[in-house]
């Protein structure tokens, strides 16, 4: 998995079906037995559960470390050019836990595709 050769194979394969085969074995195997309908339905909950999970987790990582200290409400991702460049980090270490004083910068796509989202939860 860790070749860097094998990378889009493993990101557009291999991991989708790592993924999915788990969440059709529970569907699956959830069905069997005298009162199927129901078994099922418990089944297709897990899978919502667990997809809801896998979105969740990435995301909330993504956003703890990925944090910087907000000046004025804008992300600092660069050193400005009157910090001193030995002392300067990205994410404070006084503020480093503000809710309000650390966050992350997006852009227009990421508007969109939350548009997106919420549309198709129509």
């Amino acid at each position: 998995l860790l070749v860097p050769q094998f990378a889009p194979i493993v990101g557009s394969v291999v991991l989708p079906v790592l993924g999915a085969v788990p969440d059709g074995m529970m569907v699956l195997f959830s069905g069997l037995g005298p009162d199927a309908q129901n078994q099922v339905s418990v089944g297709v909950g897990a899978l919502a559960g667990s997809t809801i999970m896998l979105l969740t987790l990435p995301w909330f990582l993504a956003v703890l470390f990925g944090r910087v200290t907000l000046k004025d409400g804008t992300p600092t991702y660069k050193r400005p050019t009157s910090a001193n460049a030995q002392t300067w980090e990205k994410l404070d270490p006084k503020s480093k836990w503000s809710l309000l004083g650390t966050g992350v910068g997006y852009d227009e796509t990421i508007k969109t595709a939350a548009k997106m989202m919420m549309g198709s939860t129509v």
